[in-house]
């Protein structure tokens, strides 16, 4: 009797241990130290009965039959399914920076975990399954406390050490009794962490370079951390706050970045969709993807119009050019570039990740002397041959336009009839969705007046609204504004860009500034992808405020990009010409001359007076509660989590089904004979 006592405590104790080793690093890692208790004593009883329903191999089947069927009738009978969504939710949330749902089910939380790690401390101290997968897991665990940079969860972690020591040497040494070598096993253990010093012992290379490999797997890997996203607001603008458009602005020219560019080039900082009618906000989540994982590639090449348009129609429009930035001062952690990126480096220790809306992004907030690269197709609405390029690209598939027009035509159910008018009036004249995206610009540029020194804005009064037909003045945001919603009006997926524009010098270099701070519009065309469209005014003159917000100065600089060039209107047209869409054409042929300004309707070249309105025409409804942006939050920490448990689960069973099948144990049972 004694005999057999003896053989299950040494099969229980180093499961006891292992469970409470790995339970007392998650607790304290949950912020649930007051579970050690409760914990210790359903970790003790779980081993214990455990243990004794593996007394025989039916008790065992019976047990285990008994325990899987009490557990559905808990989560049947007793809603332990809800429970359990509640308490994963609230973990999920842990994991995600917000700490208040976890207490709430403090007592759910610590009995799930140590039901778990009792369970799973049991399966791994077998002798049948070795020592093998309980030192690999205690790794595991060892190396998420390094990464966390948690030392203080070393001293709860030594009975999961003890305990892969036990296993070690009970599978080395089974001749020694296991109570020998126990008081030794716990004495050294000790021993070795009360010699180490209390403060850690440092070599400062070996730290330095411990340090950079924890933050490169943490950026690669587990980066979840809060951060700072680019707003137009850190340039002056939003002087009303961040929740509401428009207002006086006072702008700094203080240096931002020098970038190498062949041309102008809008360089994007943060991409917005939903319009409130007080302001923009990104609505498409908050899930990260690391630029170069394999894993992202499918997601980055749709997001950042990479396989767009078809190769057949690839011409010097779609030829990619280099762009390169230095950063001049600190700013938010938003890389800044155009939209198509083909190829991006990163200087240093950038680690760069993108999101659903397209942003570009890295771990850390930007700071001076940061550089990165990026290879990118530079063309704009105006330039020659776009036109005939986004029509003849309208003919190939494009798996994502549904998507893509659900979530870039939404609009505020409080707009009204008047402003649907203006965006029928101006495209009504014309075909393609091209021509009709450059009317609206057009039409933009032309009736509306370029100015810093505007009235705040009524809180009240739709934004888009109250500038088309109250103030008809503004700067860029104003312009921006209205052209993303007369374009979702006229039918065509559009959304809000916020960045900087860079023109260079005969040398190629643009010195930005806050005063090229700057916003505008981007439209998608059905097999092609987006487009930059910029509807604030171009103006001349040179250093005054008018020419801040990034608004070019000098119309003659850049023929191609002049949107003031003549376009002839429909009265204008020559008699056998009346249809102005341009002849189908093969887009590589860079010889193809086409005027790619789109004609202008004669009612709205001559700045039509718009339908008069009521002062209080289209308020925002009260009951809009619209909330400042706020930086954005960690996310998909959870779903890697998982799949990182997953592969090593699969990887423990995998091993541990190779460590039975090979043992000479098992061997001998299936043997048929000696």
């Amino acid at each position: 009797m004694v005999s057999v006592f003896k053989k299950h405590a040494a099969r229980a104790i180093p499961a006891f241990f292992l469970s409470i080793g790995l339970l007392f690093p998650l607790l304290d890692a949950m912020a649930l130290p007051s579970g050690h208790g409760p914990g210790l004593l359903i970790a003790l009883a779980g081993t214990v009965l455990l243990e004794a329903l593996s007394l025989h191999k039916k008790t065992l089947l019976a047990g285990t039959l008994s325990l899987l069927g009490l557990f559905f009738l808990w989560g049947f009978a007793f809603h332990g399914w809800r429970t359990l969504c509640d308490l994963f939710q609230a973990i999920r949330l842990r994991f995600m920076g917000i700490s208040g749902a976890l207490p709430l089910v403090r007592t759910d939380a610590v009995a799930f975990f140590s039901i778990s790690l009792c369970v799973l401390g049991f399966l791994l101290t077998r002798k049948s399954t070795g020592c093998l997968p309980a030192v690999l897991l205690t790794m595991m665990v060892a190396l998420l406390i390094w990464l966390g940079n948690f030392p203080s969860l070393t001293f709860s972690f030594l009975p999961a050490v003890m305990a892969v020591f036990l296993l070690f040497l009970r599978d080395r040494h089974e001749e020694v009794s296991f109570f020998r070598i126990l008081p030794w096993t716990a004495g050294l253990i000790l021993l070795a962490y009360l010699l180490v010093p209390s403060d850690g012992l440092e070599i400062p290379a070996l730290k330095s370079r411990a340090d950079s490999l924890r933050q490169a797997i943490l950026d690669r890997v587990f980066f979840t951390e809060p951060r700072d996203v680019f707003s137009l607001s850190m340039e002056g603008f939003y002087p009303q706050g961040s929740s509401q458009l428009g207002g006086p602005v006072q702008l700094s020219d203080h240096p931002v970045m020098l970038v190498s560019t062949p041309r102008t080039v809008y360089l994007r900082g943060v991409l917005l969709n939903d319009y409130t009618g007080r302001t923009w906000r990104n609505t498409l989540g908050l899930r990260r993807y690391l630029w170069n994982a394999p894993s992202s590639a499918q997601r980055k090449k749709l997001l950042f119009d990479q396989s767009l348009p078809d190769a057949r129609l690839n011409n010097s429009l779609t030829v990619s050019q280099r762009i390169s930035v230095r950063m001049l001062t600190d700013a938010a952690s938003t890389l800044f570039s155009p939209q198509r990126v083909r190829e991006l480096q990163g200087g240093g220790d950038l680690v760069p990740y993108f999101s659903d809306a397209s942003e570009l992004f890295i771990t850390r907030n930007l700071q001076a002397g940061d550089t990165w690269s990026v290879t990118a197709p530079l063309f704009q609405a105006g330039d020659p041959g776009l036109g005939t390029l986004t029509d003849a690209a309208a003919l190939s598939p494009d798996p994502q336009w549904e998507s893509i027009c659900e979530t870039y035509r939404a609009l505020p159910a409080h707009l009204e009839e008047p402003v649907w008018q203006i965006a029928q009036d101006v495209t009504s004249s014309f075909d393609t969705p091209y021509e009709k995206a450059y009317a609206v610009q057009t039409y933009l540029t032309r009736s509306y007046r370029y100015t810093l020194e505007v009235s705040p804005q009524p809180p009240e009064l739709d934004f888009v609204t109250h500038f088309l037909f109250h103030t008809r003045e503004g700067y860029c945001t104003y312009f921006a504004s209205a052209m993303t919603v007369l374009c979702r009006m006229a039918g065509l997926p559009a959304r809000y860009v916020e960045g900087y524009l860079a023109e260079p010098n005969a040398q190629g270099e643009a010195l930005v500034t806050g005063l090229n701070g700057h916003a505008w519009t981007e439209v998608y065309f059905k097999g092609f992808g987006w487009v930059t469209f910029d509807a604030t005014p171009r103006r001349s003159g040179s250093t005054s405020d008018d020419d801040a917000d990034g608004s070019p100065s000098n119309p003659g600089a850049n023929p191609e990009e002049n949107r003031e060039s003549p376009s002839p209107t429909p009265a204008e047209t020559p008699e056998g010409d009346a249809d102005m869409t341009p002849a189908p054409a093969d887009p590589s042929d860079e010889n193809t001359s086409v005027e790619e300004a789109p004609p202008v309707p004669s009612d709205a070249t001559a700045t039509p007076a718009p339908p008069e309105v009521q002062d209080d025409a289209t308020p925002v409804p009260d009951q809009m509660d619209i909330q400042p942006p706020v930086p954005e939050n960690t996310e998909s920490f959870v779903s890697r989590l998982w799949i990182w448990l997953l592969v090593l689960l699969l990887l423990f069973c995998v091993l541990a089904f190779r460590w039975v099948w090979t043992s000479p144990a098992f061997r001998e049972k299936r043997a048929p004979d000696e």
